[in-house]
């Protein structure tokens, strides 16, 4: 199936290798939140048993509350560029031939309660299927949604409870519940990482082989993702190099 006559595809190049790297720095920001949960739990551990003070504890949750703002703040950035990067590919997917879509219901889907635990999965699937017509997705995706739905889940349990401690006992309990949430969480940031690497590379391969026309875009869309994983397809650039003049 062709695409549509006078859609245009954009390459996927530079807003993919940003998603790809803020995902990478949310899953440090996520080293870093574990982190901080670990020492707290066992400087309440050590105060527990007379071994530290209370101003090690008040240093332990100062470490947490800044460890808490750095994931908040890279989970944001790489919303942001995750759903900038799904944006684009959900445009070219009239270019490729996968139909009309609309891209404000796909990006909408993600905030709104109840659609938003299944709807961002089935988009992503279609992103995968507009590369391949006919063949269904990987495990992958299906992996990075259960993972990315479970880490959400016990983050808002953990949070929620922790107004609710009584004990130090208890505390401790709700830390650990959090830093494997945190943990969870980045396992889904790796997972998207290579949703999005594996996607646009699919994308530009299904758009070399169909001869899609190229919208006009930066020369940054040709470069290639964090890693070694490109996104633009080498097949492409054989198939412009022999294309017959006025094909």
């Amino acid at each position: 199936m062709t695409g549509v006559a006078g859609a245009t595809y954009a390459p996927l190049g530079s807003r993919s290798a940003a998603a790809i790297v803020a995902l990478y720095v949310k899953v440090g920001a996520c080293v870093l939140a574990i982190g901080a949960d670990v020492g707290r739990i066992v400087v309440a551990g050590r105060l527990e048993d007379g071994r530290a003070l209370p101003d090690d504890l008040s240093a332990a949750d100062q470490l947490v509350a800044f460890g808490a703002l750095v994931e908040l703040v890279a989970f944001l950035v790489a919303a942001a560029l995750f759903l900038r990067w799904q944006v684009r590919a959900h445009r070219n997917l009239v270019s490729l031939g996968a139909g009309t879509q609309r891209v404000g219901a796909g990006v909408g889907a993600w905030f709104v309660p109840g659609l938003n635990l299944v709807a961002p999965r089935r988009l992503m699937i279609s992103l995968w299927r507009a590369g391949e017509p006919g063949r269904g997705a990987p495990r992958l995706f299906g992996v990075w949604w259960a993972v990315w739905l479970v880490a959400v889940i016990a983050v808002l349990a953990a949070w929620t409870l922790l107004g609710d401690a009584a004990d130090v006992a208890e505390r401790q309990r709700i830390d650990t519940l959090r830093a494997l949430a945190t943990a969870l969480s980045a396992v889904a940031a790796g997972l998207a990482i290579a949703v999005v690497a594996r996607t646009s590379a699919r994308q530009e391969r299904r758009a070399a082989e169909t001869g899609a026309p190229r919208a006009a875009v930066s020369t940054a869309d040709t470069d290639q993702t964090p890693g070694g994983l490109a996104v633009v397809s080498e097949e492409h650039e054989r198939a412009t190099r022999t294309r017959p003049p006025g094909a």
